[in-house]
């Protein structure tokens, strides 16, 4: 299992929705994390003001041992995972992790906050 560990926003560059690798049990896990869940461990987020877009909640990125990059932030309420793979394609496009990797990050967070 790969290990993981928090990092600074701003490496989270190239990172998108990629709630689609999750099952419907951990999708339905990453919906109950509420933001004060990951502050009360890792300490505030990075904070994304852009209420046009549906981002007003913090968003906290970690690096896997593996290199892939994962977050959680929400966009209209909703808690959605964020991340990219570790090897880049040129210009900010990454290759995709695979379910197995972001399962494991939802197992990760959830452990770290329970």
């Amino acid at each position: 299992m790969a290990t993981t560990q928090y990092i600074r926003t701003t490496d989270s560059n190239g990172t998108s929705n990629l709630m689609n690798l999750l099952n419907e049990k951990n999708q339905q896990t990453m919906r109950l994390i509420m933001p004060r869940d990951v502050e009360k461990i890792f300490g505030p987020g990075e904070d994304l003001d852009i209420p046009s877009k549906g981002y007003t909640d913090p968003e906290w990125y970690f690096r896997s041992s593996d290199g892939c990059v994962w977050g959680i932030g929400w966009r209209w309420g909703q808690a959605r995972l964020r991340g990219r793979g570790a090897t880049s394609r040129g210009n900010f496009f990454y290759n995709s992790p695979s379910p197995d990797s972001a399962a494991e990050f939802v197992a990760f967070i959830t452990k770290e906050i329970s």
